[in-house]
């Protein structure tokens, strides 16, 4: 089965030797994903709609789309920013309802990150 790698362009995913997303077969991976400049000095919820993007668009490279999204995971450094990051989440995935894990962390990267989300699809039209 050949795999797909996609870059977003992000210096560090050189650095660190790493893709934002990969897909084999039918399936797609997508890795934490923070913000990026200018939204990365944000709040949380401006945060979390700049990494759903950055997800939307390494998604549609490898022909799935964000109603293919079957599973997030959601950390964030702050519990007291939930509402926010849930609001961004609930206006991409409403209809769609992927499963969700949301996980309190000391720390992301980059430094002025407040929420970092990666998520996995599943091409199934």
């Amino acid at each position: 089965m050949p795999r797909q790698n996609v870059s977003s362009g992000y210096d560090f995913e050189d650095t660190y030797g790493y893709s934002r997303a990969v897909r084999v077969g039918n399936q797609v991976l997508v890795s934490g994903t923070t913000a990026r400049t200018p939204q990365l000095g944000g709040d949380a919820y401006t945060q979390a709609k700049a990494a759903l993007s950055i997800i939307a668009d390494a998604l549609a490279r490898t022909g799935a789309g964000m109603h293919h999204v079957v599973r997030t995971v959601v950390y964030v450094l702050d519990l007291a920013d939930t509402e926010h990051v849930a609001r961004a989440h609930s206006e991409v995935f409403d209809q769609i309802r992927p499963v969700s894990t949301l996980v309190q962390v000391s720390a992301l990267t980059p430094a002025s990150a407040r929420v970092e989300i990666e998520a996995m699809a599943i091409i199934h039209d």
